[in-house]
């Protein structure tokens, strides 16, 4: 791999190229499709994964926000056709690495020295690979298991220019009175993400804050971090797809969802708004004796706490049955006008949060709630897809994050078809106010 390319022309014209390529591919697909005999013929399944692949290699040489975008496509909701979305979840650890000429580059660039000098075994080849940066496995010099992650060439540069292209695209497909703040978040989280102090910060409170006696956080070293390096302990477990692969019993697949669906509320129960705003399997390891690894911690969110309690109140009133109440914090929220004018347009957006809610609030409803359930997969999708087609931003840019970390849970916990107690939760969210005081 060559440094990113960070000039707007170049990166806008890669992604355009890709989209007139899949164009002829659908267009011969249908022509082949409608010849007779079988020469020419293709299921749609082979030429989506076509497709998929394509982009997939265009982005993996952009890297930055253009691949952060592949990452969040990946999870499960029902938008994309099934190929697009298990090719797209290699973005979440499966990139091609940087070169080893110019591993040592970025070192001697940045501590002047080569890697060899500050490691006692530093393997060039990079055995994590995603959006901003690659990890390589090292070792102390006293013989720790580390791992390193050294930030691609540019990737900076290059994520301003994204952002420029992004918000040209954005406004012609969305409208709304809150897009431009709804961009300016997404902007901020990502540059975030590209300094590595600010990072460091984040995995020693984080390290701290998890409780949890089975959720594991590396170490940082801070002598071997910087703005572009970090250096922490590393981890030992499996992603998601290599544990799935295996057939874990489903003891084991509850036991990993019970942790992940307790970590989640320990926020809420705790009232801490800053969360891991990435969730996605590659940020996961799942380890030998039913313990959960939580890595990369570049992405991370600070919530306003009368934002959190919003969001928790409108689960409550939506549990309770006060639809009228429901309707209310809606329009408080944002996500409803409540004019004269614009009651159409509420009436429609009402209808889909509100069975968006159906889907969401169903694990509060029980005491134990199993996430392999087709039917609340399939809910679930069915509304998302309804909801794509709105193309309208309303509402908080705070839900940005909030969705990604809520929706990312429970495509975890779906795809681990735990079956997780939920009592405690549903206490929790029933009784928010009282919490208050």
């Amino acid at each position: 791999m060559s440094e990113v390319p960070t000039n707007p022309l170049v990166r806008g014209g890669r992604i355009a190229r890709v989209g007139l390529q899949a164009g002829g591919n659908y267009l011969r697909h249908y022509v082949g499709n409608a010849m007779p005999g079988e020469r020419f013929r293709e299921s749609k399944e082979a030429l989506n994964r076509k497709n998929a692949l394509s982009l997939f290699r265009e982005l993996s040489v952009l890297r930055g926000a253009a691949l952060k975008l592949a990452q969040g496509l990946s999870l499960d909701t029902g938008v994309l056709p099934p190929e697009f979305a298990e090719v797209m979840a290699n973005a979440q650890y499966r990139v091609p690495p940087m070169n080893r000429a110019m591993v040592r580059a970025q070192f001697q660039r940045i501590f002047g020295k080569p890697p060899e000098a500050l490691f006692r075994r530093f393997d060039s080849e990079a055995f994590a690979a995603a959006t901003i940066g690659q990890v390589h496995r090292a070792e102390a010099q006293d013989g720790q298991p580390l791992a390193v992650k050294i930030q691609y060439p540019n990737v900076r540069q290059s994520i301003e220019s994204d952002l420029r292209l992004m918000k040209t695209l954005v406004s012609r497909l969305f409208s709304g009175e809150d897009l431009e703040s709804h961009l300016q978040e997404v902007r901020e989280r990502l540059l975030e993400e590209t300094d590595y102090l600010r990072e460091a910060e984040h995995l020693r409170h984080f390290r701290s804050f998890y409780s949890h006696p089975q959720v594991v956080v590396p170490e940082l070293l801070s002598e071997l971090s910087n703005e572009r390096v970090l250096t922490m302990t590393r981890l030992e477990g499996k992603h998601l797809d290599a544990l799935l692969q295996e057939s874990p019993s489903q003891e084991l697949r509850d036991q990993y969802g019970q942790i992940l669906w307790e970590v989640f509320h320990d926020h809420l129960r705790l009232r801490h708004f800053s969360m891991h705003a990435d969730i996605h399997p590659g940020n996961f390891l799942f380890q030998e004796g039913g313990r959960v690894g939580i890595i990369d911690f570049g992405c991370v969110k600070t919530f306003p706490e009368e934002f959190l309690e919003s969001c928790v109140l409108l689960v409550q009133r939506f549990l309770l049955e006060d639809y009228s109440a429901f309707r209310q914090q809606l329009q408080e929220m944002r996500f409803l006008q409540g004019t004269a004018q614009a009651k159409e347009r509420d009436d429609l957006i009402y209808r889909i949060l509100k069975s968006l809610a159906h889907v969401v609030a169903q694990p509060y409803q029980s005491d134990h709630f199993d996430f392999g359930s087709p039917d609340f997969q399939g809910q679930l999708n069915e509304v998302f897809l309804e909801a794509s087609q709105l193309r309208e931003a309303r509402g908080s840019e705070h839900f940005i994050f909030f969705n990604r970390i809520v929706f990312g849970l429970l495509s975890l916990l779906m795809k681990l078809k735990a079956r997780v107690r939920t009592e405690s939760a549903s206490v929790l969210v029933r009784e928010w106010p009282s919490l208050l005081s």
